[in-house]
This record gives structure tokens, C-alpha cells and sequence, in this order.
């Protein structure tokens, strides 16, 4: 296990492929509901064993890309700046500052979001505490999972392994909000918040590939989607028509705030598509129906028809042997065309234009032999 420059090169292309084909995935009006924190695991192992693990299988085919490969080389190793440090490790230590700089914006923005919480009223008893430990004990969740009343007018979740609800302070209709709880539960389930974690964090790592931000793009609209589904799903048409009451009434009391947290991800396409979905929504987003398992089973294939064809094509450079430099005296080229041996004493001489210029074991020549020098001056018995 090891990183050379061409493993690190040819895992940052094959992880960006992977990562258009999870973009594919999580568009698809079919697979966007298999996109969650299990494709970034894999996004992440694939990345790391791609640049540490070096396999060739039989079927393996070498494509040579000399002009590039040896032009980059040439580049990064012979360049230097200010005599001292080789441009390939200046762009690696650039790569590693903005990494760490990308990660400092991360953790000042989670700390804000922290100094926000401290003026937030935590729930301990009332309606919306009675409904969360109703949802808990279907899905046997023991976890303690806080509830804060805020004052955004738009419900949301946070948290990884201390998971919390946030709740607009002000009053509601039970109906709506058992809907808002089992939607905002629904997204604790769906680890949301550790798929946004893990894809900011893959962000900062490579902040220069501009597919890198791919995944990111719309990610909150694809995980309401998802979490849509997966409520009304398990809903008649009656409780679904409820459900989009409760939506809607979460939406008209945001309509007249003008802070982004408020506002985010309500505007009048994304809702008309949300609405779709959830009168839409069939069995297929349950796990054990058939056509689950059967996108789930592709989604699967994918990932392993991708690490198999990634190792399958393996781009390497070329440099022709410099023979004027080695060329010199006591240093010869040898070919079948202008070289021999001859058997001497149980030894083999190497005659080279005629002239001896080495002598090796039984053993060597007969590799000689096989690569096509003749053997002459043979003992007859």
C-alpha cells in the first residue's frame, strides 16, 4: 500500500467519474432516494483505496500518454521555485493550506450555528415531545433527541450523534404538527445531517475540482424529496393530503420573512415538484417492494462495474532509454543480431563483435537463450 503521483492522479480521475455517476444517481427521478450517507462511505473508500492500493488484474490494459504524462512530469519535478522546493510539492502544500482554510469557514460556521442554540428554549414536556416519543417507539429509537423552540419560522434538524429538532415558536394544530415531527424525525433517520457533514468535508479536501461541488448542488432539495417520500409512503390519500396541509402551512408562514434561513428552498418550482412527488408516491420507496430492491441491486452493479473498470485501464508515461548517455567504454548493447555465447569449460562466454566481454553461469545463458541468443562452440558428445 502506497502513494506515488501517478496513484494520486489516477485516483482524483476515476473519483471524479464516480462522483458524476452518484450526480446521475441522485438526479434520476427514479434513484435520487437511494442517494445518501452509504454512496459517500463508498465515494470516500473508493477515493482512498484508489490511491493507496495498486492492482493489476490479468485483463489490465497499459495506455501510454507519454507527450502529457512526461511534459507533467517534467513539470512538477525539475521546476523549482526559488531553488529549493520542487513545484510539485508547492501545489501539494497549496492543496493542504486551502484544505485546512476550507475546514477553519466549516468550523466557524458550526460554531455560530452553537451560539445560535443558546437562545433557543429546549422542550422538555408538551405536545411536540409526546409526538417525537410516540415516532421513537415505532421505530424503536431509544436515542435522546432534544426539541428547541427558535425563532426561524421554518422547522429544521441538526446533529450528528446528538441529534436535535428545531421548532418555530408559535402555535399549531395537532395534525400539522404530527406531520412536522415525523417530517423533521424522518430526516434524523435519513442521517441527513451526516450526508451534509460528509459532503463538506469532501469539499475542503478537494476544494480545486470543480466536480467535487457537484453533489452539493441541490442537496437540500433532493434530501426534502427524499424524506417527502419516504413519509408519504407509509400515508393513505387522506393523510397524505394532510401531510401537504402541514407543509403548506410552513410555507405561508415564511412567505413574508426575508432571512435566508426562512426563505431556503421555498420557491414556487421546488414546491409544485415537492407537491408532485408526495401525490405521486408510490410503493416503490418502501424497502421490501421489488422495485426497491431492484434499484437498489442496479445502484450496487454501478458502484462495482465502476472500481472493476478503474483498475481495468491504468495510464502510464514513457521516456525512451537514453542510450548515447550510457554508451561508453566496458558498456555494451546487446542484441541477438551482433552477440553469441560459447560454451567454455562448463562456462559460457558472451561474444560481442566478436570479441569476449563477459562470462555467466549455465543458468544465465539459458535465459539468454530463450530471449534469443545463439550458442555456438558447443561441446559434442
Amino acid at each position: 500500500m502506497c502513494i506515488t503521483a501517478y496513484s494520486l492522479v489516477m485516483g482524483c480521475i476515476w473519483t471524479s467519474v464516480l462522483t458524476i455517476v452518484m450526480r446521475v444517481i441522485q438526479k434520476g427521478k427514479r434513484t435520487f432516494q437511494y442517494f445518501g450517507v452509504s454512496n459517500l462511505v463508498i465515494l470516500y473508500l473508493f477515493c482512498v483505496f484508489r490511491m493507496t492500493v495498486l492492482i493489476e488484474f490479468p485483463v489490465t490494459k497499459v495506455v501510454s500518454v507519454g507527450n502529457l504524462y512526461n511534459a507533467v512530469t517534467q513539470f512538477f519535478t525539475k521546476k523549482v521555485i526559488g531553488g529549493r522546493v520542487c513545484i510539485g510539492y508547492f501545489f501539494l502544500m497549496l492543496w493542504c493550506f486551502g484544505a485546512v482554510i476550507k475546514l477553519i469557514w466549516m468550523i466557524r460556521d458550526y460554531r455560530k450555528v452553537n451560539r445560535m442554540l443558546c437562545a433557543c428554549v429546549m422542550k422538555e414536556e408538551g405536545m411536540e415531545c409526546e409526538l417525537l416519543k410516540m415516532l421513537q417507539n415505532e421505530e424503536g429509537d431509544k436515542r435522546k433527541i432534544r426539541i428547541y423552540r427558535t425563532p426561524f419560522e421554518v422547522p429544521m434538524e441538526m446533529g450528528i450523534l446528538h441529534p436535535i429538532i428545531l421548532l418555530p415558536d408559535r402555535e399549531y394544530k395537532e395534525r400539522n404538527l404530527y406531520y412536522i415531527m415525523k417530517h423533521e424525525y424522518t430526516h434524523i433517520l435519513n442521517r441527513d445531517t451526516t450526508v451534509k457533514l460528509l459532503l463538506n468535508l469532501w469539499g475542503c479536501i478537494f476544494w480545486w475540482n470543480p466536480i467535487a461541488y457537484l453533489l452539493n448542488t441541490d442537496i437540500e432539495d433532493t434530501m426534502e424529496l427524499k424524506c417527502d417520500l419516504k413519509v408519504a409512503g407509509g400515508l393513505r390519500y387522506e393523510e397524505r393530503a394532510a401531510y401537504l396541509s402541514a407543509i403548506l402551512d410552513v410555507i405561508q408562514n415564511t412567505a413574508d420573512k426575508e432571512d435566508e434561513i426562512s426563505n431556503k428552498g421555498y420557491d414556487g418550482e421546488k414546491i409544485k415538484k415537492r407537491f408532485r412527488c408526495i401525490a405521486q408516491c408510490s410503493d416503490m420507496t418502501k424497502r421490501g417492494t421489488a422495485k426497491y430492491k431492484i434499484y437498489k441491486a442496479a445502484v450496487v452493479m454501478i458502484y462495482i462495474i465502476m472500481f472493476c473498470a478503474s483498475y481495468c485501464v491504468v495510464f502510464q508515461s514513457a521516456f525512451e532509454a537514453p542510450t548515447e548517455e550510457v554508451m561508453g567504454k566496458n558498456i555494451y548493447y546487446l542484441e541477438p543480431e551482433n552477440t553469441f555465447l560459447r560454451e567454455k569449460e562448463g562456462m559460457y562466454e558472451v561474444i560481442y563483435n566478436n570479441q569476449c566481454v563477459g562470462v555467466v553461469e549455465k543458468e544465465a545463458a539459458f535465459m539468454l537463450q530463450e530471449s534469443g541468443f545463439e550458442v555456438k562452440g558447443e561441446k559434442r558428445r
